[in-house]
Order: structure tokens, then C-alpha cells, then sequence
């Protein structure tokens, strides 16, 4: 038996090696992900494409074949969009442009790590230590250390930024406090690339298992009632996910009309409730 199990443990051992010759480098090193996309078959018309010849059928558009599986126009970054060359630095030449606009393919590569590997999340110039440090391969970091956008007024009203209310640092609209609510208010990108200009993202478990994750039917139904009982809101972003402003309240008190709106604006690390009110909140004891 003992010299059967020993057979059986080589045997399986030698087809692990076969069939997955890359497992030990990766449990050795986690720089590099698991390859999602196994096959060239997956983006390309055929593993085997002739030099000089296009790795797309004619007139395909490569961010058409990223968007059959992954829907993200919304909870991310802005795309189709030309960027204004004055807020730009230098390294930004390293992510191209699709027809003069950013597309998937600016920020990702499929094949970005060595030998065509995939890196974390597929970034381009990856892998990164801080998923921020991408950000400021083409925008300026220097840009947002100046300003505060968590503070909006002072006696003179609404503080402008360049001729413009400081509100548009985040909103492509200036916001109409007395009467716009979550659906109605225009950001820049989505929440979380906003905030990540100046804040770096939460480390440890907690923003593993909130950020961008759509809360269960019971979660939401306790966010709903608590809305009501705590008199406080706990905004989703587009296609009900959770993001950093759904805990985190980034305005100034005195810059908002909506009651349940200005809670948590100018408590300690901007909670829109204090722990444990804000876990209990959305996961009831009972």
C-alpha cells in the first residue's frame, strides 16, 4: 500500500508539471496573476498570425473584444474620452492612444508581463506596488496637493479653483444641493479613481471584501431601513456597488441642504457613521 500511494503521488506530481509548467514559478512568485485569458483564440482570429499582418480582423476596434467580457464603461476609468495634453506628464507617451482617445487598451495589456504574462489586473507597466503609481504615469500628482476638495465653502461662499467652484475637482456638474440626490449627481471618473488622487487605497481585508462589490438583497434591505432609522444615505455607485463614498462622507457640512446627506461630513476620517453604528448599519445582529 505505502509503495502504491508513493506511485500514485509521482504520477500525479508529473502531470501536474505537464499540464501546468508555469504552477511552481507562480506559487515562488505572486508578481505575475494566473492568466485569464488562456488563449490567443480568446482576442485574436488565430494563435498563428503572420508577421506583417494585423493581430485584429480589419476595422475591429480592440476595445470592442475587452468590452465582450468585461462591461465596464461604468466603475472605472473614464473612456473614449481625448485627453487634455496640459494635464498630462512625459511618461504618458508609454500608453497609447486609440484614435487620439483613451481606450482599454491604454491602461491594460494583456501581455504586459514577461514572455506575454499577464500582470495584476492586466496594467500596463505593471507589476505595481501602489495600483495609485499607474495613475501618476500620466497625470500630474503634484496637481492635487495644493487644494482640499472636502473643503467647499468659506465666508465668501463657495470656494473657486482656477474661476471655478472647487466642486468640479470631483463633478463635471457643479452639484444643486437643495434638490440633487445620488442619481443625480455627474462625477469625473468614477468615486474611487477620484479619490485615489490623494488617498491611497484601504489595505487589509475590509476593501477586499467591500470595494465594488454589490451588497446581497439582505444587505441592501438593511441599508435601506438603517437610511431611514439613522437618518443618514449610504450612496452606490453605478450597477449598485459599493465604493469608498458609500462609508466615507468626502463633503463639507455647511456645503449641504439634505439632512441625511450631511451626516458624517465633519466627523473624524469622514465616516457617515462611527464604528460599530456603521457595520451594524448594514449587517444587523438580528
Amino acid at each position: 500500500m505505502k509503495h502504491l500511494f508513493s506511485r500514485q503521488t509521482l504520477l500525479i506530481a508529473l502531470l501536474t508539471a505537464l499540464l501546468f509548467p508555469g504552477l511552481h514559478a507562480l506559487t515562488e512568485n505572486r508578481t505575475f496573476a494566473v492568466s485569464k485569458h488562456p488563449t490567443c483564440e480568446m482576442c485574436h482570429v488565430t494563435a498563428e498570425i503572420p508577421v506583417g499582418t494585423s493581430l485584429f480582423p480589419a476595422g475591429t476596434d480592440p476595445a470592442s473584444i475587452c468590452l465582450r467580457c468585461h462591461d465596464y464603461r461604468e466603475n472605472h476609468h473614464p473612456v473614449d474620452v481625448v485627453p487634455a495634453a496640459s494635464d498630462f506628464t512625459s511618461a504618458a507617451k508609454a500608453f497609447p492612444l486609440y484614435d487620439n482617445k483613451i481606450h482599454c487598451l491604454t491602461c491594460h495589456d494583456p501581455h504586459a508581463g514577461p514572455k506575454l504574462s499577464e500582470t495584476p489586473n492586466l496594467l500596463r507597466g505593471g507589476p505595481y506596488k501602489d495600483r495609485r503609481e499607474i495613475c501618476f504615469k500620466c497625470h500630474q500628482q503634484d496637481a492635487y496637493t495644493a487644494i482640499s476638495p472636502h473643503v467647499m465653502m468659506d465666508k465668501g461662499g463657495i470656494i473657486q479653483l482656477n474661476g471655478k467652484p472647487i466642486c468640479l475637482v470631483c463633478h463635471t456638474v457643479t452639484p444643486d444641493p437643495a434638490v440633487d440626490r445620488t442619481t443625480d449627481v455627474k462625477f469625473r471618473a468614477d468615486v474611487a479613481f477620484l479619490c485615489w488622487r490623494c488617498h491611497p487605497p484601504m489595505p487589509g481585508e475590509f476593501f477586499t471584501y467591500h470595494f465594488l462589490l454589490k451588497p446581497t438583497r439582505r444587505t441592501l434591505s438593511a441599508m435601506k431601513k438603517s437610511e431611514q432609522t439613522m437618518n443618514v444615505i449610504f450612496p452606490l455607485v453605478p450597477r449598485g456597488r459599493i465604493t469608498c463614498s458609500t462609508c466615507h462622507n468626502p463633503h463639507q457640512k455647511e456645503a449641504l441642504v439634505h439632512e441625511p446627506a450631511k451626516t458624517g461630513a465633519d466627523s473624524r476620517y469622514k465616516l457617515r457613521l462611527e464604528s460599530p453604528a456603521a457595520c451594524v448599519a448594514c449587517h444587523p445582529t438580528k
